[in-house]
């Protein structure tokens, strides 16, 4: 009793949803891709104002600058003690204690390192996918080119 090889019937329909699905997914790749690199940015500047504020609270800094906004800098004396504004997002800031505020960065900066991680498991579950596509539509690129090749 011989078995024959299993025959597997697809039609161009379903190649080009295949297709279809494949760009897709690459786009959503190239998406969360670049929200991977807007978490990390975030969290290098919330790490950084949180190195500066450790520094600050322990008297350390004397001078530095401060940004104002549209990349202009002014010199600046921070007081030691002296309460700073955090922003609180949607435009608003609010006035804190500088270890309030490095707590307050803290948990930003964990939230934001959650969203790396979920994104990164995103991340490798499409590129998976592309991957399971990719392979899928080259086994059918070659069993049609061996049906070919055995019919001539």
């Amino acid at each position: 009793m011989s078995q024959q090889p299993q025959r597997i019937v697809i039609t161009r329909e379903d190649i080009e949803r295949l297709i279809e699905e494949r760009n897709s997914l690459a786009a959503l790749l190239d998406v969360i891709r670049q929200n991977l690199a807007l978490v990390t940015q975030s969290i290098n500047e919330l790490r950084s104002a949180k190195d500066m504020l450790t520094l600050l609270s322990k008297g350390v800094v004397q001078d530095t600058y401060a940004g104002i906004g549209g990349g202009v800098f002014i010199k600046a004396s921070p007081v030691q003690g002296e309460k700073v504004l955090v922003s609180v997002g949607a435009n608003f800031v609010i006035e804190m204690d500088i270890s309030y505020a490095i707590n307050y960065i803290d948990e930003r900066i964990k939230e934001f390192e959650d969203l790396r991680s979920k994104l990164d498991a995103q991340s490798a579950d499409v590129a998976k996918r592309i991957t399971d596509i990719d392979n899928f539509l080259l086994y059918i690129s070659a069993a049609i080119r061996q049906q070919q090749q055995s019919r001539q």
